[in-house]
C-alpha cells in the first residue's frame, strides 16, 4: 500500500504534500488550527480540496484543478477508514454488532461478519465487551471497540484523528499499547498533539503549521533535533531506550530505570522509558527515601524558561525553579543526581 497526496484548500491557506509507504505509520503533529485534521478529511473523502491529487495503490482518490479534468471518488469506495476522537459507535447496537457493521456493509454474510468482529475484538482485548451497548462502555473500552470496527472493514489505509484525546490519563497508555500491536505492518496516519503517540506509534513524523509542512523525518530524529518552535516545545520529554527487563528498561550503558507498564512487555525486546522533566528532582548527593530511579549525570546547560530553569545533562532534562538552582549552586560541569519516582515513568514497547 502506498499513498501519494498533495492538496490545496484556499479558504484554510492549506497546501500540503505527503506520502505513505507500504506498511508505514506516520504521525502528523502541529498546533491547533494547523490543518492536521483537514488533511485526514480530504484523504477520507469528507472534504473536497480546491486542487491537488491523491493516489492510493495506483487508484486515484481525487484529481482536481488539472487540465485532464476532475476526478473525485466517493468515501466508501476509497478503502480508507477514519477513526475520530470520539468512538461514534451506533448506540442501539452491541459492541459485536458495531464491529460487524463494516463487513456486513461490504456484503459479508451475517455469520461471517460476526466471526470477523469477534476476531478483531480479541485483537484489541475487548472480547468480554461483545454483548455490551456503547452506553455500558468506558471511554477506553469504547475506543477499543472503535479500533476493532475500523480494522474489521479491512481498510487499505487507517486514519486516526487524536485517538487518545478524549481518554483519561489511565486509559491512554493502555490504548497506545493496543494500537502499537494492531498497527504493526499496517499503513496508518495518526494525527496527534501528544509526542508519546508519535514515539510509540509512528516511524515518521510530519509537522504541519499554518497549512504547510514545516518539518518531517524519522520520528526520533525530528524529536531529538527539532527545527521549529512547536516541535521543540513538545519534544521536551525524556526518553531512555533499552531492553525490557523485569520492571523496567536496561540501557546498553548498564543504566536501569523502573516504571509503569514494563510487566506487560516481553523481556528482551526493545522498549523506551518516558518521563517528564517536571518529574525529575535534582540533588548534589544521592538522595535518601523512596525513589527507585537515581541517575548520576553531569550538567551541560542551564536554560531559563519563564519561571523555571531547564537543566540539560547527559541527554536528559529536568525542570526546577530558579531558587533550587541557586541553593544547589548548579552550573555547567556540575555532577548531580537526577531522581525520578517509578510512578512517574511509563514504559512502552517499540
Amino acid at each position: 500500500m502506498t499513498l501519494q497526496f498533495r492538496a490545496q484548500l484556499t479558504a484554510r491557506n492549506l497546501d500540503v504534500s505527503l506520502h505513505v509507504d507500504d506498511a508505514e505509520r506516520i504521525a502528523i503533529l502541529g498546533p491547533n488550527g494547523a490543518g492536521k485534521s483537514t488533511v485526514l478529511a480530504m484523504i477520507a473523502g469528507l472534504l473536497r480540496p480546491d486542487a491537488g491529487r491523491a493516489e492510493l495503490d495506483g487508484d486515484i482518490l481525487f484529481e482536481l484543478g488539472s487540465s485532464a479534468g476532475n476526478v473525485w471518488t466517493t468515501p466508501h469506495t476509497r478503502g480508507v477508514a477514519l477513526m475520530a476522537q470520539e468512538p461514534l459507535l451506533f448506540p442501539h447496537m452491541s459492541a459485536l454488532e458495531n464491529v460487524a457493521f463494516g463487513p456486513r456493509s461490504a456484503g459479508a454474510r451475517a455469520d461471517n461478519a460476526r466471526s470477523t468482529a469477534r476476531h478483531w475484538l480479541e485483537e484489541v482485548d475487548a472480547t468480554a465487551l461483545a454483548g455490551r451497548k456503547p452506553a455500558q462502555l468506558s471511554g477506553g473500552q469504547a475506543q477499543r471497540v472503535a479500533i476493532a470496527r475500523a480494522l474489521a472493514a479491512q481498510p487499505r489505509l487507517l486514519l486516526l484523528d487524536e485517538p487518545m484525546a478524549a481518554l483519561d490519563v489511565g486509559a491512554a497508555p493502555m490504548l497506545r499499547q493496543v494500537l502499537h500491536r494492531v498497527l504493526a505492518d499496517r499503513a496508518a496516519i495518526i494525527v496527534t498533539h501528544n509526542v508519546l503517540d508519535a514515539l510509540v506509534l509512528a516511524q515518521r513524523v510530519i509537522v504541519v503549521d499554518h497549512g504547510h509542512v514545516v518539518e518531517s523525518g524519522p520520528t526520533r530524529d525530528v524529536l531529538r533535533s527539532p527545527r521549529t518552535p512547536f516541535t521543540a516545545r513538545i519534544a521536551g520529554l525524556n526518553m531512555i531506550t533499552g531492553e525490557a527487563s523485569g520492571t523496567g528498561v536496561e540501557h546498553q550503558s548498564g543504566l536501569f530505570i523502573e516504571g509503569l507498564g514494563a510487566t506487560g512487555i516481553t523481556p528482551g525486546t526493545t522498549a523506551i522509558a518516558v518521563f517528564s522533566p517536571s518529574a525529575v528532582s535534582v540533588f548534589r548527593q544521592p538522595p535518601h527515601g523512596s525513589p527507585r530511579n537515581v541517575l548520576p549525570v553531569t550538567i551541560t546547560e542551564l536554560e531559563p524558561r519563564d519561571e523555571q530553569v531547564r537543566i540539560r545533562a547527559d541527554d536528559l532534562t529536568a525542570d526546577v525553579t530558579a531558587p533550587v538552582v541557586a541553593e544547589l549552586d548548579l552550573t555547567p560541569g556540575t555532577r548531580v543526581f537526577f531522581s525520578i519516582k517509578a510512578s512517574a515513568v511509563t514504559i512502552y514497547s517499540i
